[in-house]
């Protein structure tokens, strides 16, 4: 009994600690600028997944970004699903203040929250299906190349699927 003790106060103390929020985790290295950071040509390929961790399919994102002349940021993206299922959508970001951009997507149903914080790209929408959300979390990672997209889907009450992604953008890594 005397042995259970300890472990019982820890497992109660472990219940009480929260998860770190990922803006808590961004690191030094190069800052995540979606306009430098997509720029160009870009290749994604993750996994949706239901709450259960079973894979619901896999993707792959063909992406392409520019500068327009308006000096927004405009990405577009083909998604493959591994059924073969082929879907378009495009992005439209422009920088509004320290960290901030403002930002729509065809797929979202209004505008989109976008913020950065150091190598972190935050990322929240309602989409076009009633009363379903994204959020996305994108970490740019130190080869300038490469970034991390972990991504929720939620409807009220419940988690509806997870997305895994790595993105590799081709050319110069971003400096």
């Amino acid at each position: 009994m005397k042995h259970i003790l300890p472990l019982v106060a820890a497992l109660m103390l472990s219940a009480c600690v929260k998860p770190v929020p990922p803006e808590r985790i961004a690191q030094a290295g190069p800052v995540f600028a979606p306009e430098i950071a997509f720029a160009g040509d870009l290749t994604g390929r993750g996994v949706l997944q239901t709450p259960g961790g079973k894979p619901a399919r896999g993707i792959t994102v063909k992406s392409h970004g520019w500068v327009q002349g308006d000096g927004s940021f405009r990405l577009d993206q083909t998604i493959t699903d591994d059924r073969g299922k082929v879907s378009q959508r495009h992005w439209i970001m422009a920088k509004a203040g320290e960290g901030r951009y403002l930002a729509t997507l065809s797929d979202a149903a209004g505008p989109v929250t976008a913020e950065v914080t150091g190598n972190l790209f935050h990322l929240k929408y309602l989409m076009k299906k009633p009363f379903v959300t994204m959020e996305q979390w994108l970490w740019l990672m130190p080869d300038g190349r490469t970034i991390m997209n972990e991504g929720t889907v939620r409807m009220p009450g419940r988690t509806v699927a997870r997305l895994s992604e790595v993105i590799v953008r081709e050319g110069e890594p971003v400096r």
